[in-house]
Protein backbone atom coordinates (compact mmCIF):
# COMPACT_ATOMS: atom_id res chain seq x y z
CA UNK A 1 0.00 0.00 0.00
CA UNK A 2 1.44 3.36 -0.74
CA UNK A 3 2.03 6.30 1.49
CA UNK A 4 -0.98 8.89 2.03
CA UNK A 5 1.50 11.46 0.36
CA UNK A 6 -0.07 14.68 -0.67
CA UNK A 7 3.01 17.23 0.74
CA UNK A 8 5.38 18.91 -0.95
CA UNK A 9 8.05 18.61 1.45
CA UNK A 10 7.45 15.22 1.80
CA UNK A 11 7.66 14.56 -2.02
CA UNK A 12 10.77 16.72 -2.15
CA UNK A 13 12.45 14.70 0.31
CA UNK A 14 11.55 11.74 -1.23
CA UNK A 15 13.12 12.79 -4.59
CA UNK A 16 16.42 14.17 -2.60
CA UNK A 17 16.82 10.96 -1.08
CA UNK A 18 16.22 9.37 -4.80
CA UNK A 19 19.02 11.26 -6.05
CA UNK A 20 21.38 10.31 -3.37
CA UNK A 21 20.51 6.61 -3.91
CA UNK A 22 18.66 6.03 -0.93
CA UNK A 23 15.26 4.99 -2.37
CA UNK A 24 14.53 3.80 -5.61
CA UNK A 25 13.52 5.53 -8.37
CA UNK A 26 9.95 3.78 -7.95
CA UNK A 27 9.53 4.97 -5.00
CA UNK A 28 9.58 8.48 -6.11
CA UNK A 29 7.34 7.57 -9.24
CA UNK A 30 4.69 5.99 -6.54
CA UNK A 31 4.21 9.27 -4.67
CA UNK A 32 4.67 11.51 -7.34
CA UNK A 33 2.22 10.29 -9.60
CA UNK A 34 -0.51 9.83 -6.34
CA UNK A 35 0.80 13.80 -6.04
CA UNK A 36 0.20 14.89 -9.67
CA UNK A 37 -3.09 13.21 -9.37
CA UNK A 38 -4.15 14.67 -6.04
CA UNK A 39 -3.58 18.09 -7.36
CA UNK A 40 -5.23 17.67 -11.31
CA UNK A 41 -8.65 16.45 -9.24
CA UNK A 42 -8.00 19.57 -6.38
CA UNK A 43 -7.83 21.62 -9.54
CA UNK A 44 -11.18 20.58 -11.18
CA UNK A 45 -13.02 21.29 -7.45
CA UNK A 46 -11.88 23.94 -6.54
CA UNK A 47 -12.79 25.94 -9.66
CA UNK A 48 -16.28 24.08 -9.89
CA UNK A 49 -17.96 27.56 -7.97
CA UNK A 50 -17.98 31.31 -9.10
CA UNK A 51 -18.33 33.81 -6.23
CA UNK A 52 -19.95 37.23 -7.30
CA UNK A 53 -19.73 40.48 -6.05
CA UNK A 54 -17.13 39.44 -2.99
CA UNK A 55 -14.99 42.46 -1.33
CA UNK A 56 -12.19 43.13 -2.60
CA UNK A 57 -10.49 42.08 1.12
CA UNK A 58 -11.52 38.49 0.39
CA UNK A 59 -9.82 36.00 -1.86
CA UNK A 60 -12.34 33.76 -3.97
CA UNK A 61 -9.29 31.12 -4.43
CA UNK A 62 -8.64 31.12 -1.08
CA UNK A 63 -12.54 30.20 0.13
CA UNK A 64 -12.28 27.50 -2.31
CA UNK A 65 -8.84 26.12 -1.25
CA UNK A 66 -10.04 26.21 2.41
CA UNK A 67 -12.78 24.27 1.62
CA UNK A 68 -11.40 21.57 -0.12
CA UNK A 69 -8.78 21.61 2.54
CA UNK A 70 -10.72 21.93 5.49
CA UNK A 71 -14.33 22.05 4.96
CA UNK A 72 -15.52 25.44 6.59
CA UNK A 73 -13.58 29.02 6.53
CA UNK A 74 -15.36 32.08 8.38
CA UNK A 75 -16.54 35.13 6.57
CA UNK A 76 -16.16 38.10 8.92
CA UNK A 77 -15.29 42.52 8.97
CA UNK A 78 -12.52 43.33 11.43
CA UNK A 79 -12.06 47.03 12.31
CA UNK A 80 -8.83 47.45 10.54
CA UNK A 81 -8.21 45.15 7.67
CA UNK A 82 -12.34 45.21 6.63
CA UNK A 83 -14.33 42.22 5.08
CA UNK A 84 -12.10 39.02 5.55
CA UNK A 85 -12.97 35.37 5.25
CA UNK A 86 -9.88 32.94 6.66
CA UNK A 87 -9.36 29.27 8.58
CA UNK A 88 -11.69 28.80 11.61
CA UNK A 89 -11.69 26.14 14.74
CA UNK A 90 -15.33 25.78 16.12
CA UNK A 91 -16.20 24.97 19.81
CA UNK A 92 -18.94 24.86 21.98
CA UNK A 93 -21.26 26.57 23.81
CA UNK A 94 -23.45 24.94 21.12
CA UNK A 95 -26.71 26.34 20.13
CA UNK A 96 -30.44 24.01 19.69
CA UNK A 97 -29.02 22.85 16.47
CA UNK A 98 -25.81 21.97 17.44
CA UNK A 99 -24.01 24.26 15.60
CA UNK A 100 -20.76 26.00 17.56
CA UNK A 101 -20.60 29.59 18.83
CA UNK A 102 -17.40 30.13 19.54
CA UNK A 103 -15.27 31.03 16.07
CA UNK A 104 -11.47 31.06 16.66
CA UNK A 105 -10.31 32.75 13.54
CA UNK A 106 -6.56 32.47 12.73
CA UNK A 107 -3.88 32.73 9.79
CA UNK A 108 -0.71 31.65 8.65
CA UNK A 109 0.80 35.13 9.54
CA UNK A 110 0.31 34.71 12.91
CA UNK A 111 -3.48 36.73 12.83
CA UNK A 112 -6.04 35.76 15.29
CA UNK A 113 -9.52 36.97 16.11
CA UNK A 114 -12.18 35.74 17.83
CA UNK A 115 -16.28 35.49 16.89
CA UNK A 116 -19.33 33.89 16.98
CA UNK A 117 -22.46 33.43 15.64
CA UNK A 118 -23.90 36.76 16.02
CA UNK A 119 -21.09 38.62 14.59
CA UNK A 120 -19.19 36.58 11.54
CA UNK A 121 -20.43 33.39 9.60
CA UNK A 122 -18.83 30.15 8.94
CA UNK A 123 -19.32 28.63 4.73
CA UNK A 124 -19.61 25.31 4.90
CA UNK A 125 -18.01 22.88 2.27
CA UNK A 126 -21.26 20.56 2.00
CA UNK A 127 -24.26 20.28 4.64
CA UNK A 128 -21.84 17.55 6.48
CA UNK A 129 -19.39 19.95 7.36
CA UNK A 130 -16.71 17.95 5.33
CA UNK A 131 -13.71 18.57 3.07
CA UNK A 132 -13.38 17.66 -0.73
CA UNK A 133 -9.60 16.21 0.23
CA UNK A 134 -11.29 13.57 2.04
CA UNK A 135 -12.45 11.70 -1.33
CA UNK A 136 -10.63 13.05 -3.55
CA UNK A 137 -7.29 12.11 -1.91
CA UNK A 138 -9.07 8.32 -2.07
CA UNK A 139 -9.17 8.84 -5.67
CA UNK A 140 -5.96 10.11 -6.02
CA UNK A 141 -4.41 6.97 -4.40
CA UNK A 142 -6.82 4.24 -6.65
CA UNK A 143 -5.92 6.42 -9.76
CA UNK A 144 -2.47 6.04 -8.76
CA UNK A 145 -2.35 2.65 -7.67
CA UNK A 146 -3.79 1.32 -11.61
CA UNK A 147 -1.45 4.04 -13.07
CA UNK A 148 1.61 1.93 -11.94
CA UNK A 149 0.17 -1.26 -12.23
CA UNK A 150 0.24 -0.23 -16.24
CA UNK A 151 3.45 1.13 -15.79
CA UNK A 152 4.68 -2.13 -14.69
CA UNK A 153 2.50 -4.24 -17.19
CA UNK A 154 4.16 -2.08 -20.17
CA UNK A 155 7.96 -2.59 -18.74
CA UNK A 156 6.89 -6.70 -18.39
CA UNK A 157 6.00 -6.71 -21.99
CA UNK A 158 9.39 -5.32 -22.54
CA UNK A 159 11.55 -7.35 -20.15
CA UNK A 160 9.14 -10.09 -18.80
CA UNK A 161 12.38 -11.94 -17.57
CA UNK A 162 13.92 -13.26 -14.45
CA UNK A 163 17.78 -13.83 -14.73
CA UNK A 164 19.17 -16.50 -12.44
CA UNK A 165 23.19 -15.67 -12.83
CA UNK A 166 25.95 -16.59 -10.30
CA UNK A 167 26.65 -13.72 -7.85
CA UNK A 168 29.78 -12.76 -8.88
CA UNK A 169 28.58 -12.68 -12.72
CA UNK A 170 25.32 -10.38 -11.13
CA UNK A 171 26.86 -7.13 -12.18
CA UNK A 172 27.30 -7.82 -16.02
CA UNK A 173 24.17 -9.04 -16.36
CA UNK A 174 22.68 -5.73 -14.80
CA UNK A 175 24.50 -3.95 -17.16
CA UNK A 176 23.40 -5.75 -20.15
CA UNK A 177 19.66 -5.07 -18.45
CA UNK A 178 20.12 -1.66 -18.20
CA UNK A 179 21.06 -1.76 -22.15
CA UNK A 180 17.79 -3.78 -23.05
CA UNK A 181 16.36 -0.68 -21.02
CA UNK A 182 17.52 1.95 -23.04
CA UNK A 183 16.06 0.44 -25.98
CA UNK A 184 20.03 -0.03 -27.11
CA UNK A 185 19.54 -1.70 -30.94
CA UNK A 186 23.01 -4.02 -29.63
CA UNK A 187 24.16 -5.03 -26.45
CA UNK A 188 27.72 -5.80 -26.37
CA UNK A 189 29.39 -8.43 -23.52
CA UNK A 190 32.68 -9.67 -22.96
CA UNK A 191 33.99 -13.05 -23.77
CA UNK A 192 34.14 -14.02 -20.04
CA UNK A 193 30.84 -13.63 -19.96
CA UNK A 194 29.70 -17.44 -19.41
CA UNK A 195 26.32 -17.65 -20.42
CA UNK A 196 26.28 -21.60 -19.52
CA UNK A 197 26.44 -19.96 -15.89
CA UNK A 198 22.60 -18.19 -16.28
CA UNK A 199 18.60 -19.56 -16.01
CA UNK A 200 16.25 -16.79 -17.51
CA UNK A 201 12.53 -17.48 -16.25
CA UNK A 202 10.01 -16.13 -18.65
CA UNK A 203 7.42 -14.26 -16.31
CA UNK A 204 4.96 -14.37 -19.26
CA UNK A 205 2.97 -10.96 -18.02
CA UNK A 206 -0.32 -10.93 -19.73
CA UNK A 207 -1.42 -7.82 -21.59
CA UNK A 208 -3.75 -5.98 -19.34
CA UNK A 209 -2.93 -2.60 -19.83
CA UNK A 210 -6.28 -2.28 -21.79
CA UNK A 211 -8.49 -3.45 -19.12
CA UNK A 212 -6.79 -1.13 -16.37
CA UNK A 213 -6.66 1.74 -18.78
CA UNK A 214 -10.66 1.64 -18.96
CA UNK A 215 -10.71 0.70 -15.24
CA UNK A 216 -8.63 4.01 -14.69
CA UNK A 217 -11.47 5.84 -16.90
CA UNK A 218 -14.55 4.47 -14.74
CA UNK A 219 -12.70 5.77 -11.68
CA UNK A 220 -11.46 9.31 -13.10
CA UNK A 221 -15.79 9.23 -14.29
CA UNK A 222 -16.53 8.46 -10.90
CA UNK A 223 -14.51 11.10 -9.28
CA UNK A 224 -15.78 13.61 -11.55
CA UNK A 225 -19.36 12.86 -10.92
CA UNK A 226 -18.78 13.08 -7.15
CA UNK A 227 -17.35 16.78 -7.51
CA UNK A 228 -20.11 17.41 -10.13
CA UNK A 229 -18.12 17.65 -12.68
CA UNK A 230 -19.85 16.07 -16.60
CA UNK A 231 -18.43 13.07 -17.27
CA UNK A 232 -19.86 11.95 -21.36
CA UNK A 233 -18.41 8.05 -20.17
CA UNK A 234 -16.85 8.39 -23.83
CA UNK A 235 -15.80 4.86 -23.00
CA UNK A 236 -18.99 3.09 -23.21
CA UNK A 237 -21.02 5.73 -24.66
CA UNK A 238 -22.78 4.12 -27.86
CA UNK A 239 -24.14 1.64 -25.37
CA UNK A 240 -25.80 3.73 -22.73
CA UNK A 241 -29.78 4.13 -23.11
CA UNK A 242 -31.35 7.35 -22.71
CA UNK A 243 -32.48 6.33 -19.13
CA UNK A 244 -28.82 5.72 -17.98
CA UNK A 245 -27.24 9.21 -19.08
CA UNK A 246 -30.25 10.39 -17.28
CA UNK A 247 -29.23 8.87 -14.32
CA UNK A 248 -25.60 9.54 -14.78
CA UNK A 249 -27.01 13.17 -15.10
CA UNK A 250 -29.03 13.04 -12.24
CA UNK A 251 -26.00 12.21 -9.85
CA UNK A 252 -23.65 15.17 -11.15
CA UNK A 253 -26.59 17.59 -10.59
CA UNK A 254 -27.33 16.33 -7.07
CA UNK A 255 -23.53 16.46 -6.31
CA UNK A 256 -23.18 20.41 -7.08
CA UNK A 257 -26.40 20.83 -5.17
CA UNK A 258 -24.58 19.16 -2.30
CA UNK A 259 -21.79 21.69 -2.27
CA UNK A 260 -23.92 24.59 -3.99
CA UNK A 261 -26.62 25.19 -0.87
CA UNK A 262 -24.25 25.04 1.53
CA UNK A 263 -22.75 27.92 -0.06
CA UNK A 264 -25.93 30.11 -0.95
CA UNK A 265 -26.88 29.32 2.79
CA UNK A 266 -24.12 30.83 3.93
CA UNK A 267 -24.51 34.16 0.71
CA UNK A 268 -27.72 34.59 2.32
CA UNK A 269 -26.74 34.85 5.97
CA UNK A 270 -23.23 36.87 5.13
CA UNK A 271 -26.01 39.49 3.15
CA UNK A 272 -28.32 39.31 6.22
CA UNK A 273 -25.51 40.27 8.53
CA UNK A 274 -23.61 42.66 7.12
CA UNK A 275 -25.72 44.00 4.36
CA UNK A 276 -23.75 43.03 0.97
CA UNK A 277 -24.92 41.07 -2.10
CA UNK A 278 -22.63 38.07 -2.42
CA UNK A 279 -23.17 35.26 -4.38
CA UNK A 280 -22.15 31.71 -5.97
CA UNK A 281 -23.01 29.69 -8.97
CA UNK A 282 -21.67 27.13 -10.87
CA UNK A 283 -19.21 27.92 -13.71
CA UNK A 284 -21.18 25.87 -15.82
CA UNK A 285 -23.79 27.88 -17.00
CA UNK A 286 -26.34 25.04 -18.09
CA UNK A 287 -25.96 23.58 -14.53
CA UNK A 288 -26.36 27.04 -13.63
CA UNK A 289 -29.66 28.09 -14.97
CA UNK A 290 -31.15 24.26 -14.48
CA UNK A 291 -30.72 25.29 -10.72
CA UNK A 292 -32.21 28.92 -11.45
CA UNK A 293 -35.34 26.87 -13.42
CA UNK A 294 -35.80 24.34 -10.19
CA UNK A 295 -35.95 26.81 -7.51
CA UNK A 296 -38.40 29.03 -9.88
CA UNK A 297 -40.21 26.15 -10.34
CA UNK A 298 -40.75 25.64 -6.45
CA UNK A 299 -41.71 28.88 -5.44
CA UNK A 300 -43.95 28.65 -8.39
CA UNK A 301 -45.01 25.57 -9.54
CA UNK A 302 -47.79 26.91 -11.60
CA UNK A 303 -45.01 27.70 -14.05
CA UNK A 304 -44.63 23.64 -14.83
CA UNK A 305 -47.36 23.58 -16.90
CA UNK A 306 -47.05 26.49 -18.82
CA UNK A 307 -43.41 26.29 -19.11
CA UNK A 308 -43.18 30.11 -19.85
CA UNK A 309 -39.41 29.84 -17.45
CA UNK A 310 -38.12 27.49 -20.06
CA UNK A 311 -38.82 29.21 -23.21
CA UNK A 312 -37.06 32.48 -21.48
CA UNK A 313 -33.85 30.39 -20.71
CA UNK A 314 -34.15 28.10 -23.26
CA UNK A 315 -34.31 24.25 -22.84
CA UNK A 316 -31.33 23.27 -20.67
CA UNK A 317 -31.55 19.70 -22.43
CA UNK A 318 -30.98 20.47 -25.48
Amino acid sequence: MMDNVFNEEHLGNIYKKTLKGKLDTTDFLNAYTQVDYLYRLKEYAINCFEWVNLPDTVDARFIENELFDKGRINFFKDKNLGYLCLPVNESGPINIYNEPTKKYIYASDGFRRTRNISNSVTIYNNFLKTPTFTTVNLYAIRLSEVQRTIDINMLAQKTPVTIICPENERLAFKNIYKQVSANKPVIWGTSELNLDNYKVLDTKAPYVVDKLTLYKHDLWNECMTFLGVNNANQDKKERLVESEVGANDEQIEQARFNMLDARKQACKKINDMFGLNIDVKFRNDDIQKAYELDKIYTLFPELVETNEIKDEVGDISE
